[in-house]
């Protein structure tokens, strides 16, 4: 019997472990890993994915887009939470790139990468920067796989291609590269593009090409 009521426990906590976490929890949990990127020429968002400063954004967000700087979420000042970047690497075709902080934040934040890929219906999550307004959070779902996907940048008709999400999540200019996060607060894609032909017709790069991006 004692055999039995342990196995029930056990049973018991890796269900609810396996629950999905609230939409608030989501947020809360994660927004610390978000920061804020500007330079001269425009703004975006980005996902710090490690202890030592990684941060992975879109390569729209910083091309031609000169002193770019992250700006952190912390207790202290602007000034304090105000940090410059280093290009690490980046894939044009994909419209990933790889930044790090020069400095680091005392209790960094880190977002987790998840390795399943978002099924068709499923709930995710975004938070970013939509046309400034910092660290906003939006809910909505997967409503297509997109393999070998193919779009242009609106500004300066650069073309892109690869493996995205297409989604009934409400983004803007602002929350590209920012991160898409699964029912469990991980990492599933980059926020990246909307339809502006359309109404909430939006994509994300895929984890799949991330996973590849980063090992490349």
């Amino acid at each position: 019997m004692y055999h039995l009521k342990k196995l029930n426990l056990f049973l018991l906590i890796g269900f609810i472990s396996w629950l999905p976490a609230s939409n608030t929890d989501i947020f809360y949990s994660n927004v610390s890993g978000v920061v804020f990127i500007a330079g001269d020429n425009g703004i975006g968002s980005g996902v710090i994915i490690s202890n030592d400063g990684h941060i992975l954004t879109n390569w729209h967000v910083i091309e031609d887009n000169p002193n770019l700087n992250a700006l952190t979420l912390g207790e202290g000042d602007y000034d304090e939470n105000l940090r410059g970047l280093e290009l690490i690497k980046y894939d044009s075709q994909k419209d990933l790139a790889l930044l790090k902080l020069k400095t680091i934040p005392k209790n960094v934040s880190v977002i987790k990468i998840s390795k399943v890929i978002q099924e068709v219906g499923e709930r995710v999550h975004a938070i970013g920067h939509p046309r400034g307004e910092m660290w906003s959070y939006a809910m909505g779902y997967i409503s297509a796989f997109r393999e070998g996907y193919t779009w242009k940048d609106s500004e300066n008709e650069q073309e892109f291609s690869g493996d995205v999400y297409q989604m009934q999540t409400p983004i803007n200019p602002g929350n590209s590269g920012g991160p898409l996060l699964n029912e469990h607060g991980n990492l599933i894609g980059i926020n990246t593009f909307i339809d502006t032909n359309s109404q909430n017709i939006t994509f994300a790069v895929t984890v799949k090409e991330i996973v590849s991006f980063l090992a490349s």
